[in-house]
């Protein structure tokens, strides 16, 4: 955050550069608070202030969450698709794989990794689920 410094030589042009949102799923009013916000101190610096302002606003379009969202979805869609041929003894025993996984990643993890509350809260959700789709299930 850099406060705003007025210079003597610029007179009464300012241009703001703002980061905008990163837009990586559905709209929702975080969103909106960006724009609103920002153009209400725009306004008030303007027509009560007498400043001419240049305004830009960024809106990120791609970035690392992007491309790992959508590659989720495509893996996901297409392991849909598979699963379809697939029986339900095959899927379940690749659940179990891959939670098998993931309770391992999480058994290296260091206690006060941040990551590690937010992954035993999913196992936790997620123990419920698996017990119904197999009573069998190691936990």
């Amino acid at each position: 955050k850099q406060w705003y410094q007025r210079r003597v030589r610029g007179g009464r042009n300012i241009t703001w550069y703002n980061c905008g949102p990163t837009v990586y799923d559905a709209s929702h009013m975080g969103h909106a608070r960006s724009y609103i916000s920002f153009d209400i101190l725009r306004r008030i610096m303007s027509d009560y202030f007498g400043y001419n302002i240049l305004y830009v606003l960024n809106i990120t379009d791609i970035d690392d969450k992007i491309i790992l969202r959508a590659r989720t979805k495509y893996l996901l869609e297409q392991y849909r698709g598979e699963m379809k041929s697939r029986s339900k003894e095959e899927v379940l025993s690749e659940i179990q794989g891959a939670v098998a996984t993931f309770r391992s990643k999480m058994a290296e993890m260091a206690a006060e990794d941040p990551k590690l509350k937010m992954m035993q809260k999913v196992m936790s959700d997620l123990d419920p689920v698996l017990a119904l789709a197999d009573p069998d299930l190691d936990q």
